[in-house]
């Protein structure tokens, strides 16, 4: 199946829904994670598989709220933003310059 035109497996997708419950109960949207490649890539990348998790549901929680990667200028705002909450909770910075 396509989405985003890329026809390829991924560890995470994101989908924003951007609806509000009540006043200020506000839901981003969903989530969708695909085991089998996070713990690969947790392997490949030789991360913790518990840091690997929370890496990515930062990751797609951060597009839930509006970031992204597609330029260097995006990246740079969204990794530096995933490090300090990952540092924030005690992991290991995913991403290391």
């Amino acid at each position: 199946m396509q989405y985003r035109k890329q026809n390829k497996p991924t560890n995470i997708l994101s989908f924003p829904l951007n609806f509000f419950l009540k006043k200020n109960k506000k839901i981003l949207g969903d989530l969708v994670l695909c085991k089998k490649i996070i713990e690969k890539e947790a392997l490949k990348y030789n991360k913790p598989l518990n840091s690997y998790w929370a890496h990515m549901i930062i990751h797609g929680t951060l597009h839930l709220l509006g970031y992204d990667h597609r330029n260097n200028e995006e990246k740079n705002i969204m990794e530096s933003i995933e490090n300090k909450i990952m540092l924030s909770l005690d992991y290991d910075e995913p991403y290391m310059y």
